[in-house]
């Protein structure tokens, strides 16, 4: 999903959400699209953020290589029903298709993005990243697109999600790292390891933050359970590994 450029005089007081369950936040509650197909529908639109999608494309989302003589009637008739929701000029039609034309913070996939970058970026100070990494782990409801997750076209998409509150959260915990409180994040570090044990990132920064409470004997030993968790699938431990290793050895600050 990739953030369209911001347009004017397009933002709204809702929120269409997909990351969890495809539904409408009012602010005062959420809304449904409806059945299973005009959430496919808003689900697509949502993903192309701001693209044209052939009208082509959106049948062959809805209804596979199979759909009903009455499929473009039907599709019509979904999208009427979502303009009563969002508004009449929220989805435009355009060149044999259609266009969601809303704010990209009205989108929380592509706000969630724009927090990350922004969180991501080297010159954001460690409070402000955590700041908006909270933020944007707080718009995750469950799995993106929800019961929708194992179905094309949104499978990819999900994963990419799911992969980008990974980024998030090892971004949220580099920054209270780096904010010099190591006892603080220990904790979270060595559970978010244990669940995913193939995000080198995570050791790395478990193993700082070993090192700098103190813990060096505890910080080798991670990386001797990393080096075991890298040989399981047939890779070795590289340069950034060693050097930790040395700079806990020599007593060096990690």
């Amino acid at each position: 999903m990739v953030s369209s450029e911001k347009a004017d005089d397009v933002g709204h007081d809702w929120t269409i959400r997909v990351l969890g369950p495809v539904d409408l936040d009012t602010g005062d509650g959420s809304v449904s699209f409806g059945g299973c197909l005009p959430r496919m529908l808003i689900g697509t639109l949502a993903m192309a953020a701001g693209r044209i999608v052939s009208s082509d494309h959106l049948i062959e989302v809805l209804w596979g290589d199979d759909p009903p003589e009455s499929a473009m009637n039907t599709l019509q008739s979904y999208v009427s029903r979502l303009r009563r929701l969002l508004g009449d000029d929220s989805i435009r039609m355009v060149d044999h298709g259609y266009q969601l034309h809303v704010d990209a913070e009205n989108i929380d996939a592509l706000r969630f993005e724009r927090l990350i970058r922004a969180a991501a970026d080297d010159d954001c100070p460690p409070a402000e990243s955590r700041a908006l990494c909270h933020e944007a782990l707080g718009l995750w409801r469950g799995v993106p697109f929800g019961e929708l997750a194992d179905v094309d076209p949104f499978r990819l998409e999900a994963i990419r999600l799911d992969d980008l509150r990974m980024l998030a959260m090892e971004t949220q915990l580099a920054a209270e790292l780096a904010s010099n409180h190591p006892e603080l994040v220990i904790g979270a570090l060595e559970s978010a390891v244990a669940e995913n044990p193939y995000r080198e990132r995570l050791w790395y920064l478990l193993i700082e933050a070993l090192g700098r409470d103190g813990r060096r004997r505890e910080a080798l030993e991670t990386c001797s359970q990393l080096r075991a968790v890298l040989g399981e699938v047939g890779l070795e431990g590289g340069a950034r590994l060693a050097e930790l290793e040395d700079r806990i050895v020599q007593g060096v600050d990690v």
